[in-house]
């Protein structure tokens, strides 16, 4: 008999970002991240062209999308269940849902200013 014990493969849980979340900003999961790759410089001549030339203002981003009804209400159902949950299941769920209706709103005008 072998002294060895095994051990059960790990299983690699991932986690489902919020639709109100910032979007993440690298196509890479935290794992696989690398080092800050160089930044270039430009040459001497190509700085000096790029002065004379006509300076154009950066475009200005694409609004964030609006949630759907079905999201937002998933959103907001969400919430509710969790003031339901820290209370012990004793409130009231219509209370519950408005006081998450409210935040959910909130939380979605903030990310549209």
């Amino acid at each position: 008999m072998s002294s060895k014990r095994k051990t059960p493969a790990r299983t690699k849980t991932t986690k489902v970002p919020s639709p109100l979340a910032a979007p993440a900003t690298s196509a890479q999961p935290p794992s696989a991240v690398s080092a800050p790759a160089a930044v270039e410089r430009p040459s001497p001549a190509a700085a000096r062209a790029a002065g004379r030339a006509r300076v154009e203002a950066p475009k200005a981003a694409p609004p964030p999308s609006r949630l759907s009804r079905e999201e937002r209400h998933r959103v907001i159902a969400k919430v509710a269940y969790g003031y339901a949950e820290r209370a012990g299941f004793r409130n009231n769920p219509v209370e519950d849902w408005l006081n998450a209706e409210r935040e959910v709103d909130a939380r979605i005008e903030r990310l549209a200013s």
